[in-house]
């Protein structure tokens, strides 16, 4: 039997969704996204991950391992960027109660195990100060892979400002290099952040360690709602409380016969009336 090869294009004007198509929407809290793809029943196995060593094949039954050798692709780091910023935006809403802060090490530290030590230790000392904080925060390296951090922080008050000296961030809740802190009041513009194009960021995150975890998440932190729906059930369908701010659309073509196979088409929603509050 012929093995199928699928090659993925992306369209310019691709992107109608009509009103009785099921679709995943993401609730992003001040934004949404809407996903919807022609094929949802694509053929192939159904993997699904066990551990950070092992995975099933639900078709099968059949447990392996995790090559943790190879290295990891951009499909996955995309994969994980993408729930990365969910998290952000379902749980940053910009104002007043959040900062943006990025640490680095003046001693250009290339071992990740040794910036995620120094994170633990730099949020203990912070919560014993400011107990009713929640953060994320992403491990990324220099384009000469030195680790740094990039850290979305809040008080979980939205009527409290949050405010941390720099002296006292850098040199005692720190203390390992210069710090940077701005107040987060476009979580969108602080996810990109970086004078780099987001390509180079990716390709950068290629060389993180397969089987490790790209960021950290305190407990109060929560995961976008996801759920199966209809589009014209969606509270985007036809609402001035919604204004599309992106969108794209992905042909999956079979190689050997050109023909489609899926079309994903991803749309992106601001909310027009902001929540206040989770």
């Amino acid at each position: 039997m012929e093995n199928n090869k699928f090659k993925i294009n992306k369209e310019n004007n691709s992107h109608y969704i009509s009103a009785d198509d099921i679709v995943y929407r993401t609730d992003l809290g001040n934004s949404s996204k809407i996903v919807s793809m022609s094929n949802q029943n694509t053929s192939g196995s159904c993997i699904k991950k066990l551990s950070k060593y092992e995975y099933i094949n639900t078709d099968t039954g059949e447990i392996k391992k995790y090559n943790l050798n190879n290295s990891v692709s951009i499909k996955d780091i995309k994969r994980k960027v993408k729930k990365y910023e969910e998290l952000v935006l379902y749980n940053f809403n910009g104002g007043r109660n959040e900062l943006f802060i990025t640490l680095t090490c003046k001693d250009k530290i290339t071992d990740l195990q040794v910036i995620k030590n120094r994170y633990k230790e730099f949020l203990v000392r912070l919560k014993k100060d400011y107990k009713d904080i929640e953060c994320i925060a992403l491990f990324e390296t220099t384009a000469n892979s030195y680790w740094h951090i990039h850290l979305f922080l809040k008080y979980v008050d939205t009527s409290k400002v949050l405010t941390i000296p720099h002296d006292e961030l850098k040199n005692y809740y720190w203390g390992y290099g210069a710090v940077h802190i701005i107040r987060n009041f476009n979580t969108f513009k602080s996810l990109g952040h970086s004078k780099d194009t987001r390509q180079e960021k990716l390709e950068r995150l290629t060389n993180f360690p397969k089987g490790c975890r790209m960021y950290s998440t305190t407990k109060g932190i929560k995961t976008p709602p996801k759920e199966k729906i209809a589009f014209k059930d969606c509270p985007e369908f036809k609402s001035s409380d919604y204004s599309i701010t992106s969108a794209e659309t992905y042909m999956v073509r079979n190689e050997n016969t050109d023909a489609i196979v899926n079309a994903i088409t991803t749309i992106m929603y601001r909310n027009n009336k902001p929540k206040t509050e989770m």
